[in-house]
């Protein structure tokens, strides 16, 4: 999206440039700020009410994005090809959860967030929906538009489900690690050179996203949704190709 905002703006078509970006803006502010939600209000319902003194409860966006990291990184990773990963996070106290397992909740309420996401965006696009052809040639653009989202958050959910801290993947399990793994994973040096690796091999190395569609055709698959208007959604809304 942001390569057909440089395109029309290089075009000289202004207004649908703009339309373009605060489109696509609202879609990762809207994420963003729902899987951080669902991560405070997890934390709520098991003991820390310190979330609702921060603001969490509130869906209120500039509690949850991150100019660098919601914004900025994601952005420029686009421009450059890649896939865009927003990221944000919520402060959890986790001494005041009832359990250790509550923070398994926790971290799991953020991607499964982004699940329904996926699932809310891609119904319309259900044959059983009728409201779209899935074979015909081309579609209006709000079907490009919910596929494209609906993949994003698909994939945002897979990734955030790798259990390398600082992912929630890592969150999930992290209670079945010993206390000194646990602390030794927490150090900073640590979850930065496990991010940046993971960030390297998922950028540079060919052929490293095929998991995620493959996960994507899984699950189209067992739902019956067009997985083939999700990808053309894709190429469409955020890279300007033909459909």
């Amino acid at each position: 999206m942001l390569m057909q905002f440089v395109r029309d703006l290089q075009s000289g078509d202004i207004q649908s440039a703009f339309i373009v970006l605060i489109g696509y803006g609202i879609a990762i502010i809207l994420g963003i700020s729902l899987h951080e939600f669902a991560h405070a209000l997890v934390a709520y319902w098991g003991g820390d009410r310190s979330v609702r003194d921060k603001g969490y409860l509130s869906l209120d966006p500039t509690r949850y994005i991150d100019p660098v990291f919601s914004l900025l990184i994601p952005a420029i990773v686009l421009m450059m090809g890649g896939f865009p990963l927003p990221g944000a996070a919520v402060q959890i106290n986790t001494a005041a959860l009832r359990s250790e397992r509550w923070n398994a909740y926790v971290s799991a309420a953020g991607p499964a967030m982004n699940f329904i996401l996926f699932l809310l965006l891609a119904a319309p696009l259900h044959p059983v929906a009728g409201l779209v052809d899935p074979y015909a040639a081309t579609q209006p653009t709000w079907v490009y538009f919910l596929g494209a989202m609906a993949m994003l958050n698909f994939v945002v959910t897979v990734f955030n489900l790798i259990p390398i801290p600082p992912l929630d993947g890592f969150g999930i399990i992290e209670h079945t690690f010993d206390y000194e793994t646990r602390w030794k994973l927490h150090q900073p040096q640590v979850v930065w050179a496990c991010f940046a690796g993971l960030m390297l091999f998922l950028f540079t190395i060919p052929g490293s996203m095929r998991p995620f569609v493959f996960m994507l055709e899984q699950v189209c698959g067992a739902l019956g949704l067009p997985i083939h208007l999700l990808l053309a959604g894709y190429g469409v809304v955020l890279f300007n190709e033909s459909p």
